[in-house]
């Protein structure tokens, strides 16, 4: 009686073995992943990509964002990672691209979208020291680097001295925390060979782990928020269970 069951039985382990190959073989580098298997300690996802790049039309940035539209983006734990510790910092050197440090480690960035002349003139009114020193300690306005420097110790950096006097107007702009900084500032990338790749604590005082979130925060972050955004799709402390496999 049980050989009737047989052939149905080899046919099922030959399915599951045709899956979970599927699953375990990566794709080749210039075709889409069908499926991708995220881990998570709130329990395993299984991403349905292709679904997600056809609603996207196949805009990788949508999701990779620091890829522009290459079909070939790095893995989001590449850069964000599970942990930010030793093995995150000596793990990532191999693993992401030499033309990817910019991305963080941008030791350049310029102000060319400050004008000047609508400051003074709109929101100044025409009082120069509403942004520079007093009369008390400059009676004349002058260039801001002309005493804040970079590594000073007598003095504040000039960095820090802009920032601390900009503040008082722009408190919105600083709430956004390092989203607020595009309005005034346009990063000049690092070029592939710069020789100078400094801490994230040299510039900001904010923690790496917020300043670049953890895998779980980028995950949570993005598809939630994209699901929140469409009106579809799981979002919200009480929706875990339907990405969550325990």
């Amino acid at each position: 009686m049980h050989k009737r069951y047989l052939p149905i039985t080899i046919a099922a382990a030959l399915l599951f073995l045709i899956a979970l190959g599927g699953y375990i073989i990566p794709a080749t580098p210039d075709e889409l992943p069908v499926r991708v298997l995220l881990d998570n300690k709130g329990g395993k996802i299984i991403l349905n990509h292709t679904a997600h790049a056809d609603l996207m039309d196949q805009d990788c940035s949508a999701c990779h964002h620091t890829t522009g539209n290459s079909p070939n983006p790095p893995a989001c734990a590449d850069c964000h990672a599970a942990k930010f510790d030793a093995a995150f910092r000596t793990g990532h050197q191999k693993t992401l691209p030499g033309d990817q440090c910019g991305t963080c480690h941008h030791p350049t960035a310029s102000i060319n979208k400050f004008m000047h002349d609508e400051h003074a003139d709109d929101y100044a009114g025409g009082d120069c020291q509403a942004c520079h020193h007093d009369t008390s300690i400059e009676p004349t306005p002058q260039s801001c680097s002309n005493c804040h420097m970079d590594g000073s110790n007598s003095v504040l950096r000039l960095r820090d001295a802009a920032h601390a006097r900009c503040a008082d107007c722009h408190v919105d702009l600083y709430d956004e925390g390092i989203k607020g900084c595009a309005t005034c500032h346009e990063r000049n990338p690092a070029k592939t060979d710069e020789p100078e790749k400094r801490a994230c604590s040299s510039c900001h005082d904010t923690p790496t782990d917020q300043l670049v979130p953890t895998t779980m925060n980028a995950f949570h972050a993005k598809c939630m928020g994209c699901h929140e955004e469409q009106g579809t799709g799981p979002f919200g402390d009480d929706a875990c269970y339907q990405c969550h496999m325990k």
